[in-house]
């Protein structure tokens, strides 16, 4: 293995104030988070607005199946800045020159199929959502163009996880931010001047990955990065894939599992209920995830603080770390929480504009609303083990939680209580897959606190 001196924003990781440096990362990963967040939000919002209700209907049944992209994405970026963040910790020059060339070449690989995926079984995936009709016609269409381009958004995301994991994050939210803008320009053009309809939805996001995508790979080529970048030399380490897959996997399952997530409860939904129901539920969702993102930003920070130090075996900062991410996250969705318990109605009109809320709608929305002051630490405590490589515990939380808990309590209580029974059945997954990894993150720091007296009696 060989080393280079550490650079200025390592120095600050390994041994700057806990808090400032959560404040200096966290705000532009909220940002960038949100930018990249709004992309969904965007979609229903046009959908919505300028198509209409069976517009988004059709996209709340596709955007859970663009889970197998975004997971894929994640599957190479989480699992290449797990790698990486613990490599710069480490000062091993010789895996970070490697890095960046396995994450192309996978990106690729990976993207090909998907792409198949998606021409070939566009239908039958929404269909087994619950599509029918026209609702199923439009899922299909927008589902259909946006895995063609699922190049461009896994190599702009898994890229984008590498400049992340540097330790330089207001970077990658300029780089999201033009994204989101182009984006949103694009939108209402093609909906409204090119005719294209949801089509032009899926368009939109197409170009706009691919010129993000762009603006990453040049960043690399630039050699502004800490990444040595050889186009000649780039190639697939063989070696690193373990290390990589045993984290991007479970990065990549909880993306699968969240498209098993909504499949269940959207088919759930329409068992029971009626295309109106299926409509409130993908815009509660929406704005459910667009709420959430600032807890994303919170854990983006979190993995290169966690992975570096564990790299440089400084095992004591690490539960610091965890604490101070853990405990501002749980305060800022607090103030989220807040304006949308109060105004249900407001943000749900932001995508259903035309349409009537009952109190059963409201009081469903509300249910939702509840996961947001519980789940800031399950997700911490998931990064947690990300970033240090321990690929097992993080399955474990991701797999408990749908397959010994959501399944059966959404179709179980679904089938006494109807469509309410689906937002009881989330609310009641989420608050023990919470208590269980609190439970999992306090041996793992017991394991941490035996590891750092090893290392100063050492």
């Amino acid at each position: 293995m060989t080393t280079e001196p550490r650079s200025k924003v390592t120095n600050e990781i390994l041994n700057g104030n806990l808090f400032q440096l959560m404040v200096k990362f966290t705000i532009p990963g909220i940002l960038g988070m949100l930018l990249i967040g709004f992309n969904s939000f965007l979609d229903a919002l046009f959908a919505g607005q300028l198509i209409g209700e069976t517009a988004l209907a059709g996209i709340s049944l596709a955007v859970p199946l663009t889970s197998i992209v975004i997971g894929c994405a994640h599957l190479v970026g989480v699992g290449s800045a797990s790698v990486l963040s613990r490599a710069i910790g480490s000062e091993d020059t010789r895996t970070k020159s490697r890095i960046f060339g396995t994450l192309v070449i996978m990106s690729v690989i990976i993207a090909f199929f998907i792409t198949l995926l998606g021409y070939f079984f566009s239908d039958t995936l929404i269909a087994f959502m619950g599509g029918e009709g026209a609702v199923a016609s439009a899922g299909t269409e927008y589902f259909r163009i946006y895995t063609s381009g699922s190049v461009f958004y896994i190599l702009a995301v898994a890229s984008s996880q590498l400049i992340k994991s540097e330790g330089k994050i207001p970077l990658a939210m300029i780089f999201s931010g033009i994204f989101a803008v182009l984006d949103a320009i694009l939108n209402p053009i093609f909906i409204s001047v090119f005719n294209l309809g949801i089509g032009g939805v899926a368009f939109s996001t197409v170009i706009s990955m691919l010129v993000y995508s762009i603006l990453n790979i040049s960043y690399f080529l630039s050699n502004k990065s800490s990444i040595p970048v050889n186009l000649k030399k780039m190639t697939l380490a063989l070696d690193l894939l373990p290390a990589i897959l045993s984290v991007g996997l479970t990065a990549l399952l909880m993306e699968i599992i969240s498209l098993v997530e909504q499949s269940v409860i959207f088919k759930s939904i329409a068992q029971y209920g009626t295309e109106h129901d299926i409509a409130l539920a993908g815009a509660t969702l929406r704005i459910y995830a667009l709420a959430f993102i600032p807890v994303e930003g919170f854990v983006q920070a979190l993995q290169p603080v966690v992975g570096i130090n564990y790299g440089a075996k400084k095992y004591h900062r690490i539960k610091q770390a965890f604490v101070t991410f853990s405990i501002a996250a749980t305060l800022c969705l607090g103030l989220i929480w807040l304006p949308l318990h109060i105004f249900p109605t407001t943000f749900l009109r932001i995508l259903l504009p035309n349409v009537i809320f009952s109190n059963d709608d409201l009081f469903n929305f509300q249910i939702v609303n509840l996961l947001l002051l519980i789940l800031p630490l399950g997700f911490c405590s998931v990064t947690l083990f990300q970033s240090l490589g321990n690929g097992k515990a993080a399955g474990f939380l991701i797999l408990s939680k749908t397959l010994f808990f959501l399944i059966p309590f959404v179709l179980i209580l679904s089938s006494f209580l109807g469509v309410r029974g689906v937002y009881y059945g989330m609310l009641l997954t989420d608050s023990l897959v919470v208590l269980i990894s609190l439970v999992i993150t306090y041996l793992e720091f017991k394991k941490l606190g035996i590891q750092t007296k090893t290392a100063y009696d050492n």
